[in-house]
């Protein structure tokens, strides 16, 4: 990829497909607030607040993607790159909620969770939002909102890395370690743009298209009829030890940890629907060589994986099915299933599916991206206000860490189903990693 260049036209760019899904997704609900990824964070001590303001702006200044907004011409959707000096690009609002000091953290939970599902007009200015409210002296909440449409959970994450770096040069007077950017994420889109029509992508696409043509279209899961879609979370830790075992296991098995942990969640689901075989979202990071690892921008891609589940195979037999489940999509990530589905190539649409997507993830959390001197930065999550899926279960890794997280609509799955679920995937993934434990010592002793 160190021969994608910077595009011909230095303020406009086209769209990827994973853009374009988003920008109808966007514009097909009012509650579309959903497209939102925030990251929230509690800092305690003498936080220099100019230095912020400042800190926020370098980083506008150094990520085309978050001096984005998009157009229409004619049925085309292009991403405009605003310049530096722009009068509407994004910048640190502030506000004051010394009033409710007697009770910070409750102020703090409902302000990020007011910032995190305000929508964004897409067409009227680059949808990022940073906003900080003071609540004590020494005590503010910070909340970073990003539209999917410009970012994915690496740039969340390659955000506040930045942000922590820029925030200390301006307090010491310092250089802010950053890489240079040899390309920005409208770049990537031109590139990918002129390449769409290669013979690796329309191998892609025809892969895509045999192996979903077949695919079930009814959702085993016991969906309740409904047109809500306001979300609620379950949220569990894991055991601990759990993440080393777990990557133990995986090397043992010649396999990864998202593997694992995907065997144990379609089984947990097999557990409760009966069902042999669960279609599964996914994303794929889509950062295919060193520089796209330090932009911002929508590069991830989505798949879905079709997971057999067998309740008579062994740990391995089942571990292995899912491994090939997985590698073989990934072999073809490159086009992603919106762009499938713009080829018009299958009967129905799989991204995005409401009334049937499950997405299952592996992400590495936020907790320790914003180190900033002299702060203590403690992170919370900020709920989802709405759901685009009809389930999201992510595992949040922080560190040794590791988190369960289901986000779905209790009109549409029942709590006690989603509760269900939970346990069953933990003891499923006990099983499994214990599973290839004992076989490695039956080896090592045989």
């Amino acid at each position: 990829m160190s021969y994608i260049t910077p595009r011909p036209d230095a303020r406009r760019a086209p769209t990827t497909p994973a853009q374009r899904r988003d920008w109808r997704a966007h514009h097909g609900r009012s509650d579309n607030a959903f497209m939102n990824l925030s990251a929230a964070f509690t800092l305690k001590g003498p936080l220099d607040e100019g230095a912020l303001r400042r800190a926020v702006d370098r980083l506008v200044a150094r990520h085309e993607a978050l001096r984005t907004e998009f157009r229409t011409d004619g049925d085309r959707l292009w991403q405009h790159v605003l310049p530096t000096t722009a009068a509407r690009l994004p910048a640190l609002t502030t506000e004051d909620l010394a009033e409710y000091a007697h009770h910070p953290g409750q102020a703090e939970r409902q302000w990020a969770a007011t910032v995190a599902d305000r929508s964004f007009e897409l067409e009227t200015g680059p949808p990022a939002r940073f906003a900080l409210a003071r609540t004590g002296p020494e005590r503010a909440i910070l909340c970073m909102v990003l539209h999917h449409i410009i970012c994915d959970q690496t740039s969340v994450r390659i955000a506040l890395r930045d942000l922590a770096a820029l925030y200390t040069a301006e307090t010491t007077a310092g250089a802010a370690p950053l890489p240079e950017l040899t390309v920005q994420f409208p770049d990537y889109a031109h590139w990918w743009h002129e390449r769409s029509t290669a013979g690796n992508f329309n191998r892609s696409l025809a892969h895509w298209a045999r192996g979903l043509a077949d695919a079930p279209a009814v959702t085993p899961l016991p969906v309740i009829p409904s047109q809500d879609r306001r979300a609620s979370t379950y949220t569990t830790a894991m055991p601990h030890h759990t993440a080393d075992r777990l990557a133990q296991a995986a090397a043992r098995s010649r396999t990864t940890p998202y593997v694992l942990l995907l065997s144990a969640f379609s089984g947990a689901l097999a557990d409760l629907t009966g069902a042999r075989e669960h279609l599964v979202e996914c994303g794929y990071a889509n950062r295919l060589s060193a520089p796209l690892w330090e932009g911002i921008g929508r590069f991830s891609n989505n798949l879905v994986l079709r997971v057999p589940t067998d309740p008579g195979a062994g740990t391995r037999e089942q571990l292995a099915a899912t491994h090939r489940a997985a590698m073989t999509a990934f072999a073809h990530a490159r086009v992603s299933l919106d762009a499938v589905n713009e080829a018009a190539l299958l009967d129905r649409q799989f991204v995005p599916n409401p009334e049937s997507a499950v997405a299952f993830q592996l992400i590495d959390g936020f907790t320790d991206l914003l180190p900033l001197p002299g702060i203590t930065a403690e992170q919370h999550p900020t709920a989802a206000g709405t759901i685009l899926d009809l389930l999201s279960v992510m595992v949040e890794r922080n560190g040794p860490d590791l988190t369960l997280r289901a986000t779905y609509c209790p009109s549409l799955l029942a709590t006690a189903w989603i509760e269900d679920l939970g346990r069953r995937f933990l003891a499923r993934l006990d099983t499994l990693v214990t599973g290839v434990e004992r076989d490695q010592t039956a080896e090592a002793t045989a």
